[in-house]
């Protein structure tokens, strides 16, 4: 069977805020990153076009070591890729998650589960496309990703492993301005 395309495409236009910390080294103080939105396209079983949008955090605050710079890290310029693989055993690392596993998009660059509450849940990414909202956001995108893809697996990790193999997601950055480094104030 032929699986169905999937299409990603994470905007430019900030639609709300996220508490952060610098990572993987802590420098003690909390930032606020844009969060933007993420349109996943495909068709349904039935042939019928599907949209859904996902609140996503595209940017991070990263400073490598307590010597290093605090800086805004992540990819801006307009991009596209095809989705690698699925990672199984990934686990979120700046906070705690029972939302496992993660989508290989190139190098460190992964799509994974990101904080329900991201004004009040302190996740934080070195540039990670993070799934928000919830509860269970990032299953509930993999849901829809296993619906459109039309993977007859029998079980969820065969048919998340099938479609990270096949080549049929593919992820669209739109450029977008890489935001200032600012400090958080609260919602």
């Amino acid at each position: 069977m032929t699986l169905r395309r999937i299409e990603l495409t994470v905007g430019s236009a900030p639609i709300g805020a996220a508490q952060t910390w610098s990572y993987p080294s802590d420098d003690l103080k909390r930032y606020s990153i844009p969060t933007y939105s993420m349109q996943v396209k495909g068709v349904n079983g039935r042939g019928i076009p599907v949209m859904q949008t996902f609140e996503v955090i595209r940017f991070g605050v990263h400073r490598k070591s307590p010597t290093d710079k605090t800086t805004v890290v992540g990819l801006a310029d307009s991009q596209k890729y095809v989705i690698q693989a699925w990672l199984p055993s990934y686990t979120v690392h700046s906070a705690r998650s029972e939302e496992r596993g993660a989508w290989l998009v190139f190098a460190n660059y992964l799509i994974h589960d990101g904080p329900d509450d991201p004004q009040n849940q302190v996740y934080a990414t070195a540039g990670c496309i993070e799934i928000c909202r919830g509860p269970r956001g990032f299953d509930a995108f993999n849901d829809l990703v296993i619906a459109l893809s039309g993977s007859t697996k029998p079980t969820r990790g065969e048919q998340l492993d099938q479609i990270g193999r096949s080549g049929v997601m593919s992820l669209h950055y739109v450029k977008a301005a890489r935001p200032p480094l600012v400090e958080w104030t609260g919602p």
